[in-house]
């Protein structure tokens, strides 16, 4: 027995409700991901909460990442599979942008400052967030430099 006649979900052959019916699935998907994710900052960083409550919240959200991924690769509808050549390259150079950003970041934290990665006050707040827009900008604007000149240079 199948699961949609136990769970008494009708079977079309029109293709376009086929689409909005998976498109209510997937939406109901990311909801519940919403949820679990939610709970898992509200609970686990800023209630500073023990694992056992919020480790239900970190499964779903986990496990919904992998199957997202899965699925996507799978159906090879990953931007590496549907970007051209020149997008691709200039999607490289956001994302090692974004990782250079990201390593001097905590750079900054742990070594300059000497304190921990979350911020624990709306200044810290506020003054993380500001050194972490400037700094993307700065790495984004030289990998795009060095982009340009190695270009020139092929």
């Amino acid at each position: 027995m199948s699961l949609r006649k136990l769970f008494s979900i009708a079977e079309y052959d029109d293709e376009r409700i086929k689409v909005l019916e998976q498109k209510s699935y997937s939406e109901a998907g990311i909801l519940i991901a919403l949820l679990a994710f939610i709970d898992l900052v509200v609970r686990g960083i800023f209630m500073d909460r023990p694992l056992s409550e919020w480790v239900l919240s970190l499964i779903l959200v986990v496990t919904y990442i992998i199957y997202v991924f899965i699925r996507q690769s799978f159906m090879k509808i990953t931007k590496y599979h549907l970007l051209e050549k020149e997008e691709k390259r200039k999607n490289n150079i956001e994302e090692y942008s974004f990782l250079v950003t990201f390593f001097f970041y905590v750079l900054w934290k742990k070594v300059v400052q000497d304190t921990s990665l979350i911020p624990s006050g709306v200044y810290d707040w506020t003054l993380s967030i500001l050194v972490f827009i400037v700094l993307a900008a700065i790495m984004y604007g030289l990998s795009i430099i060095i982009s340009k000149a190695f270009q020139k240079n092929t």
